[in-house]
Parts: structure tokens; sequence; C-alpha cells
């Protein structure tokens, strides 16, 4: 037995002549090896040419190589019909995938007493590196009939399985929770146009009628808002903060800072004095939780429960007065609210303020520690007036409050001069106001 040992890029094979016949008339072995896996574009095969006198059909020959899952099969060369004809040479593979799939075998073996087989078929395509599936072995070309012509090498198969898609990128992840949104905007400055520290001069408030809705008598009552307080403020009787009702015995209803440093802490004046006009004002020495040494921005809170006054400082309680001299309820006269002096003395605070809610009910100390640092919906009972000032500019600025048959009580900004008048302006420290 004869036998002959065939070499390709990565492959060996061995074949017996006997095994392809007794004749070796025109035939032609196309071998083709599996791809390794890297990628690249098959080679096309040269064309077999020679033409061949008519005979018998060869055998077409087999393929090799694994089978591609994806590439189409090659197609076989025509063959030349009753003549001479030169096979067309298989075209070479497409870019195999991974175990690139084998180009198409050589063509059919020359007829015989035909002429010259024409040459093999492509060659085989060599193995796409990195590519998808390998494409399928080409089929044998057809012999031509009753010509010489050996059918041109099927075509490699189409190219390989094509290579998977790469992944998408991952979406983003959504962003992480984090800290809560900031849902500051304007606030309301009581110097910007005024003379800096000499906001007596100029008396820059903001006045509010509130008309029926207006906490008066021994009516429970919560009034809250936001103060940026600089280091300078923290003086009694000379920067009321707001003030409305008449004269008499717990006829009035307001804030002022306090006289006295904090008791024990001769450096810290950050007090308060919550007042009546008698028997539950409250000039407090109180520690509340803060210190004077900062320009910070400070959340008070004002409640009549009916039987005690209670001071709350950024959401805790921190001054508890009860009445003196025998007096147990409020008598609180009707006027308008002066946000930003004591009309009575024109004392007024010149920094900035924000979130004003008036409530006729006392609020408790879980909503008040709940809430202080959030804006709360202008449709929440018992809410009678709100102020965001959160404008650009004008005259007044707008009650929130939306409550069906709620008449809105809009503020009126005024001053000494209307060009001192208090104006609206992006805090140079953000208000710590949160979205809930």
């Amino acid at each position: 037995m004869i036998g002959i040992w065939v070499v390709g890029h990565s492959c060996t094979m061995k074949m017996s002549l006997r095994a392809l016949g007794l004749v070796l008339l025109g035939s032609m072995v196309a071998v083709s090896c599996g791809g390794d896996g890297s990628s690249g574009t098959g080679t096309g095969g040269n064309g077999g040419a020679g033409s061949g006198h008519g005979g018998t059909t060869g055998a077409g020959g087999t393929s090799a190589g694994g089978a591609g899952t994806s590439g189409a099969a090659g197609t076989s060369g025509a063959a030349g019909t009753g003549g001479s004809a030169t096979g067309a040479a298989g075209t070479g593979g497409g870019a195999a995938g991974t175990g690139g799939g084998a180009a198409g075998t050589g063509g059919g073996a020359a007829g015989t007493g035909g002429g010259a087989a024409g040459t093999g078929g492509g060659a085989a395509g060599m193995g796409g590196r990195g590519g998808g599936a390998a494409g399928t072995s080409g089929t044998t070309g057809a012999a031509g009939t009753g010509g010489g012509a050996a059918g041109a090498g099927g075509r490699g198969g189409s190219a390989g399985g094509t290579a998977g898609a790469g992944g998408r990128g991952g979406t983003g992840g959504a962003g992480g929770g984090g800290g809560a949104t900031n849902c500051a905007g304007h606030a309301l400055s009581l110097s910007a146009n005024a003379t800096s520290t000499a906001a007596d001069t100029a008396q820059s408030h903001v006045e509010v009628d509130l008309g029926s809705d207006l906490p008066i008598g021994n009516t429970q009552r919560t009034i809250e808002f936001w103060a940026f307080i600089k280091t300078t403020d923290w003086v009694g009787e000379e920067n009321a903060i707001y003030y409305y009702g008449t004269s008499g015995n717990a006829a009035s209803w307001g804030m002022d800072f306090g006289t006295n440093p904090v008791m024990g802490m001769t450096n810290n004046h950050a007090t308060l004095d919550p007042f009546t006009g008698g028997g539950f004002s409250d000039d407090s020495t109180n520690d509340l939780g803060i210190n004077s040494s900062n320009d910070q921005w400070v959340h008070i809170a004002m409640v009549w429960n009916g039987t005690n006054l209670i001071t709350y400082v950024n959401g805790l309680p921190k001054i508890t007065t009860s009445g003196t001299g025998g007096t147990t309820a409020l008598a609180t006269g009707q006027s308008v609210i002066s946000i930003g002096c004591n009309p009575t003395n024109m004392n007024c605070f010149n920094g900035l303020l924000d979130e004003w809610r008036v409530w006729k009910v006392a609020r408790t100390a879980t909503e008040i520690h709940d809430n202080y640092n959030k804006p709360v919906a202008p449709t929440t009972a018992n809410l009678v007036a709100y102020y965001k000032f959160d404008e650009t500019s004008g005259a007044t600025t707008a009650d929130a409050v939306t409550t069906t048959g709620h008449t809105a009580h809009n503020g009126t900004l005024k001053a000494m001069m209307t060009s001192q008048n208090p104006t609206f302006v992006v805090p140079p420290t953000p208000i710590p106001l949160v979205c809930p």
C-alpha cells in the first residue's frame, strides 16, 4: 500500500491512493484545516485552469475539517459542458469562525480520457481568529458533464458563524439613593437694600394680614421659620424677628434674641426670647444646642398648646414656658404680622428668612421634628399661611397655601424707603432644606 502524508496548517492527514481509486486522472484532493481560534479572513482559492475532453464524471472530493456551525456551504464550481471548459476557481472562504470552516474540497475528478484536470478548488479558508462558529465545509464541485474540466472546488464556507455580538455595555446603574435632594430656592433678605448693620434705620420688613386666619386670643398655634443668623445678630432688644398683637398682658406674640448668654457659657450668646407681652415671656438662657460663634441657618418654632409656650430649635424642644403671675391663658390681639421687625420699638432683624409657616394648631413634637427641614404640602390641614420667598423680584410675596376655600394672604414688602425694601436672594449658604 502506498501512502501519502499531507501536512497542513494545523492538521495532518494520511490518505491512501487505494482509497482514492486506481485511476489518478485529474484527481484532486483539497485539504482544509480547522482554524486556530485567531481571527482572519479566508484566502480565496486560485481558479483551476485547464480544459478536458469529455469523459465520465469525476468523483467529488470529500470535505475536510469539521463543519462550522454558522457559515453556509460553499457553492460548487460550474462544470464545462460538452467540451473543454475551464473550471472556475472556488472562491476563497469567508472568514471562518473559531475552528474555522474548511473551504470546499477540490472539484470532481476529470472525466476519463479528459484533459488535465482543473487545478484544485479554492484554497482552504484559514481559520478565523476569534470569530464565531466556523463555516460549514464547501461541497464538492460537480464534475464537468462530458467535459474534462474538473468542477471548481466548492467555495469555502461563507463567513463563519458571525461573531457573537459584543455584549452590550451594561446600562448605567441607577444613581444611588445617596443624600436627599436639596430643595432650597430663594430666601428673603432684610438687609440687601438696607444699610447693612443699621437695619433698624431701614426698618425693612414684610407685613401680612391674615384676617380671620390669624391665631389670636388663646387659640392654639404654631409659627415656624428658618433664619440665617450671623454672629452679630445675637443681641436682645435690637433684632426682633417678628411680632403681632396689641398692648396688654399676654396680648402679643413674637420672637426676639436673648439679652444674656447661655448659662455657664459666657462666650456663647445663642439665646432666644419668645415673648407674649407678659405672662409667658421668657428671656431664656437655655442652651439651644448651637453656638453664636458661627453664621448659620437655624430653624425656630413657637408653639402654644393652651397651657405652655414651647420653643423648638432645629426640630427639638429647647424652652418650655408656663404662665407667671397668675396668667394661665393668652389674650393675643388682632393685628398684621410684622416679619422682620417689632413695630412697637422698630427693633429689626437684618438677616435672611425662609419657609415661614403659620398653623392654627399646636404642632406636636413629632410633627415638628419630622418636618422642620422639609417643605410641606400647601394643602396640609390647619396651615393658614406659608411663605416660601421664592420670588425673584417684586413688592409682594405669595402665600403658598392652596387648601380649598382658603383666601391667599400675600405679604407686602416694606421699609422706610422703597429702595430699602426686602429683596429675594439666593442665599450664600443654602438653607438645609431637603425634599421629602
